[in-house]
Order: C-alpha cells, then structure tokens, then sequence
C-alpha cells in the first residue's frame, strides 16, 4: 500500500503504511518477507523525496540482493533519485571495500 500511496502522492500514507509493513514483518523475526519490506519502504521514501530516510535503510534492503549491495546500488534503476546524493556516493565507496 505504500508504494501505491507514494505514486499517488500521499506522502503521510504512503509512509505509515511502509512503516507498517517493516513493523508486521521485522527482519530479526522474519528472515525472508522483512527484508522485502524494508525495500518497499526505502521505495517510498524515494519516491515521496525523502532521500536521507532512504538511505538510513538501504542496507538492510540490500540483503536480500543476489547482486549484493554495491551492484543493487548501481544497476537498480529504481535507486535512480538517489545517484548524485553525497551519502549514496558514500554508500557505494564503502560496498566497494566490503564485497
């Protein structure tokens, strides 16, 4: 519901329900669903501009990744906002050292 209030532009609902998801399936009890959630959620704040707020997420979202981070990082297009942020440039200095 997140990702759908988000391209609807509602922000505050957009947001709540991504919160939403992440609360339900927490990655420390839900393994396989929890990170997907945390992805969904880093979705929405991209696409309602929050882009600070998505990164605080994005590595978590990012193990789940058969790429791996840094290459999730630079080929998903969804990530597309976020390439000229001074702390994703960070973000993928920083993948580059540990895979």
């Amino acid at each position: 519901m997140g990702i759908a209030y988000a391209g609807l532009g509602l922000k505050e609902d957009a947001v709540r329900e991504g919160k939403l998801g992440v609360e339900l399936f927490p990655v420390k009890k839900d393994a396989y669903i929890g990170p997907a959630k945390v992805e969904d959620l880093v979705l929405v704040y991209i696409m309602v501009g929050e882009y600070d707020a998505a990164l605080d997420q994005t590595r978590v979202s990012a193990i789940h990744s058969v790429l791996g981070l840094g290459l999730l990082l630079r080929l998903d297009p969804r990530y597309d906002p976020l390439r000229s942020h001074p702390r994703f440039q960070k973000l993928l200095e920083q993948s580059d050292k540990v895979f």
